[in-house]
């Protein structure tokens, strides 16, 4: 539901996580992935943050306590301009799986890196779940996605 958008983590990998947004009227979620580089740049410098920054979108419809998400890679731009021009490219794939309303994984798949993998996913500290847990929860169940 709704209430399962915000920002997501892994405690284990600190500076990296996940943003999702959720829309219950189209059946629709995207995440924005924040995270680094397979290996640190030994070259190169960034005038914004720091060459090893990395972030993937991804988007699709879900089905009760899980999506399958196509993963995008944007690149080719220059902060805050329109030249050059941005180029998307669909490229792997994630599935987002919710175990509750503060637990999930992502299951990746990178696409042509050839990288896949899954990662353990928590709210952010101090996020309270009563919302999610109220709009899963049916009279005399338990809460439920």
């Amino acid at each position: 539901n709704k209430a399962l958008a915000g920002a997501w983590l892994n405690p284990e990998t600190q500076g990296q996580g996940f943003f999702i947004d959720v829309y219950e009227s189209i059946n629709f979620m995207f995440a924005a992935w924040f995270t680094f580089d397979l290996e640190r740049p030994t070259d190169g410098t960034a005038l914004i943050g720091e060459p090893g920054h990395r972030w993937m979108t991804a988007f699709g419809n879900y089905s009760g306590n899980s999506a399958d998400l196509e993963i995008e890679w944007t690149e080719g731009g220059v902060f805050d301009s329109s030249e050059p021009p941005v180029t998307q490219d669909v490229d792997g794939s994630m599935t987002i799986e919710f175990s509750g309303c503060t637990s999930g994984t992502v299951d990746y798949d990178l696409g042509s890196t050839g990288v896949v993998g899954q990662v353990p996913i928590q709210t952010v500290p101090g996020v309270p779940a009563d919302l999610c847990e109220s709009l899963t929860k049916k009279p005399g169940e338990p809460g439920l996605l």
